[in-house]
């Protein structure tokens, strides 16, 4: 089944509470809206918002014309409409590709670390907190989910937008889990009145889901009926009274929309002003036929209730679950002890229902939802300029010597339209003297001024993108001026990271914690991985999910970057800018402590390093034992240290164990020679 149309609970899933197209007030997802009103609304909605991107913004083609940019299809298209003559050459310098092509590896190299902080403060919380910020961590640096980011990444200078959308897939796992998907801005209508990226600001967002019928019938069997009668009117199917094999295959559009909804509210009005409320819905359809509506089913709008005790009813850190004890005294008396206090609880992180959407932007100025510019636009003109001069470059260089022949030689015009004066094997007979009825001009040839401004062009593109010396070439003889032009872009990445990756990343952790607090009835298990390469298992549920808990950026993607670029640094300076510890934790090394162990008994006692991983034997015993079978050479180059005679075991290392003495090593840190700084 299509993963597109899984957000929606099926009839089935609704069946303790059916529902017509109107609505059963029972059910806490049913949304009461005439159909044909509401789907006339949005469809007028979504057409004054196509009409609005097309004509006022010309988004379509300004997004053709970046894609073709980037993907390097100008001479495709000049053949295709027939601009190009046989003989010109077909030449592209795509310096836009090479210029996204070295900001997404820097933009994704290391993915933020989330924390989550506690709501109170008790051990069990800061257990809950910790335990979840491992999970969701773990989640986030998923591959799934480091595609889906950058994907994003690469849309936005393409589409002045990427969409990322976070949804529940029952098909994942034994009982379903969320999941993060990037959706193609060209599918998506985004409301035209909106002035922010956020989506709950927006009153609609209308995304397009290409499914078959069977999809579509499988999600939602009560639609069937209305769906084979508009897809028969249409003459997309050809079943008599109801679905073939055939038709069934048949792939249609589904218009999934989100929308905020104002219904005024039956209380009285106060001082002549009534009350409204807001309801945030969302809507599958074909056309004008209503597949399902319902409220944003995303968040828990009954709760339940649950039993609190509070040791002190004044504080409110002090609440707590009522332990076994307490609930066997209150079942054996039938009296509430005191501090003991019912209460309804919604099982949601987030305050109000929100649209699934995230949109990336950057390049916004409080106008649309959109980005007004980008990187690859503001260089579409150069690089025409650049595929230009180095197109003209070329065609100078493949010109030849022009031929010039007199009529005195005897030939003919035709004569000279059909000779292939190229041809190494051709053989010419002239009247007269050579050198008086034939002559060759020399072809002209690119000078100096031509490459120069050629380079020039590159050189401007990266700087304005704010890629220079992002792809490990020199810009400059001068190292400290390359330093600093480094600096310069790795500012400019830091701030993009922020305002997209790090952005992106801190909502995909929220909408995981109200996944868990909605949908984890159960128990769901997470294998992790630790820094020591140990696997350890967490066992999440709604409960795990405290309320007050809220998403931070522990260390953004670029706060990484430059921390190894730092650590490499202080590594070259010795002690005490560095030890091994710090320099693995920074580099993030996996294993740091062990590794760290390992280093130092290696520069302090050589032969037990030999003894204990180089022959594998752990225990003393053992040990001791290959010691007094089998001399074990030194190291070669240990200073002040010389071959043990034959039949002897070999000489202790000079300096004393700083486990044993407490003494401080004086080893500099182990770090590859030659290892580049920074990047």
């Amino acid at each position: 089944m299509n993963p597109d149309i899984l957000n929606a609970p099926t009839d089935q899933e609704l069946s303790t509470n059916p529902i017509d197209h109107l609505g059963d007030p029972t059910d806490p997802l049913a949304l009461n809206i005439d159909d044909d009103e509401l789907i006339k609304i949005l469809d007028k909605k979504i057409e004054t918002d196509k009409k609005f991107w097309t004509s006022k913004y010309n988004l379509t083609q300004r997004r053709k014309k970046m894609e073709v940019a980037l993907f390097g299809k100008e001479i495709a298209e000049k053949e295709k409409n027939n601009q190009l003559k046989g003989w010109e050459a077909r030449y592209s310098d795509n310096a836009t590709w090479e210029i996204e092509a070295s900001l997404k590896p820097v933009a994704m190299s290391k993915l933020p670390d989330m924390l989550i902080s506690p709501g109170q403060e008790t051990p069990e919380a800061e257990k809950s907190s910790e335990d979840i910020s491992k999970a969701i961590n773990d989640d986030l640096k998923k591959r799934k989910n480091r595609e889906s980011l950058g994907m994003c990444f690469k849309h936005l200078p393409v589409y002045l937008t990427a969409i990322l959308k976070a949804r529940w897939n029952p098909e994942l796992g034994e009982s379903g889990d969320y999941e993060f998907v990037p959706t193609h801005p060209d599918r998506v209508v985004i409301d035209s009145t909106a002035i922010s990226k956020d989506s709950n600001q927006m009153r609609t967002v209308s995304e397009l889901v290409k499914l078959t019928v069977q999809d579509v019938i499988m999600r939602f069997p009560n639609a069937k009926d209305k769906l084979y009668a508009k897809l028969h009117e249409q003459g997309l199917v050809v079943g008599v009274g109801d679905f073939n094999e055939q038709d069934m295959a048949t792939p249609i559009d589904v218009w999934e929309v989100w929308f905020t909804w104002y219904k005024k509210s039956a209380e009285p009005e106060k001082n002549g002003v009534g009350k409204w409320n807001r309801i945030e819905g969302v809507l599958w359809k074909y056309d004008d036929v209503m597949l399902k509506k319902m409220k944003n089913p995303n968040f828990d709008y009954e709760g339940q209730e649950k039993w609190f005790m509070y040791d002190d009813v004044s504080n409110q850190n002090t609440k707590r679950p009522p332990n076994e004890d307490e609930l066997m005294q209150m079942a054996m008396t039938g009296q509430p002890l005191d501090g003991l206090q019912k209460e309804q609880i919604y099982f949601n992180y987030f305050k109000e229902p929100n649209k699934p959407y995230f949109f990336f932007g950057y390049e916004q100025w409080g106008k649309v939802a959109i980005d007004e510019t980008s990187r690859i636009e503001q260089n579409l003109y150069n690089q025409e300029n650049l595929n230009s001069m180095g197109k003209q470059i070329i065609d100078t260089l493949k010109s030849r010597i022009k031929h010039v022949w007199s009529t005195d030689s005897g030939l003919k015009a035709d004569d000279v339209q059909t000779m292939d004066i190229e041809n190494p094997r051709l053989h010419l007979l002239v009247d007269g003297n050579i050198n008086e009825v034939h002559q060759g001009i020399p072809p002209e040839r690119p000078d100096s001024a031509q490459f120069n401004a050629l380079n020039q062009t590159r050189q401007t593109m990266f700087g304005l993108a704010g890629a220079t010396n992002l792809t490990g070439v020199l810009q400059s003889d001068v190292a400290t001026s390359n330093q600093i032009a480094r600096e310069q872009n790795y500012t400019r990445i830091d701030d993009l990271v922020e305002d997209t990756i790090n952005a992106a990343s801190e909502w995909m952790a929220g909408w995981a914690l109200q996944f868990i607090k909605l949908r984890y009835t159960e128990d769901h298990f997470r294998k992790l991985l630790g820094d020591s390469g140990k696997v350890t298992f967490l066992k999440l549920k709604r409960d795990t999910i405290d309320d007050g808990m809220e998403v931070m950026i522990k260390s953004s993607s670029t706060d990484k970057i430059k921390a190894q670029r730092n650590a490499m640094d202080a590594a070259q300076l010795g002690a005490p800018f560095s030890n091994p510890l710090d320099f693995f934790k920074d580099m993030e090394f996996s294993d740091p402590e062990g590794r760290t162990n390992r280093g130092m008994l290696f520069a302090t006692d050589p032969t037990s390093y030999m003894v204990q991983y180089g022959m594998g034997l752990k225990t003393s015993e053992e040990q001791a034992a290959a010691l007094a079978q089998a001399p074990l050479p030194p190291p070669q180059g240990q200073p002040g240290q010389t071959p043990a005679p034959a039949g002897q075991p070999p000489m202790p290392p000079q300096n004393p164990n700083p486990m044993d003495t407490g003494a401080i090593p004086t080893t500099q840190p182990m770090v590859p020679q030659g290892s580049p700084r920074g990047l």
